[in-house]
């Protein structure tokens, strides 16, 4: 298991930014669109009742706020209380027990964890 919470964060983080301004240029150095998706997707399953990208249009309405901005602050206050780490589909047999396994697509597989 790889922790992957930092990247996973910073990089939804940034697209954030990015969405309000398409001038924004990112900045953080460890930037992956996926590590972006994982974090997004695992704050949507724990935080709201949409699913499988059934959701309205922006991630602020997603996730009932009112800007960008309110989301910056709730991903930072998510990932003080939980951790993602980026696991095999074979530790998958051994992650049975804990809380929020998720496939997504191409096999990347991630596990949220409380701290």
């Amino acid at each position: 298991m790889k922790n992957i919470t930092e990247i996973a964060s910073e990089s939804y983080i940034e697209d954030l930014r990015s969405y309000d301004n398409p001038e924004y240029v990112i900045t953080y150095s460890e930037y992956d669109w996926r590590m972006s998706y994982i974090a997004y997707e695992s704050m949507l399953n724990e935080l709201t009742h949409y699913h499988d990208l059934n959701q309205p249009d922006t991630d602020y309405e997603t996730f009932g706020l009112e800007s960008n901005s309110d989301v910056i602050y709730l991903v930072k206050s998510f990932f003080k209380f939980h951790d993602l780490f980026l696991i095999s589909e074979n530790d998958y047999n051994d992650t049975k027990n804990k809380k929020g396994f998720v496939k997504v697509k191409n096999n990347i597989f991630y596990l949220l964890i409380d701290k």
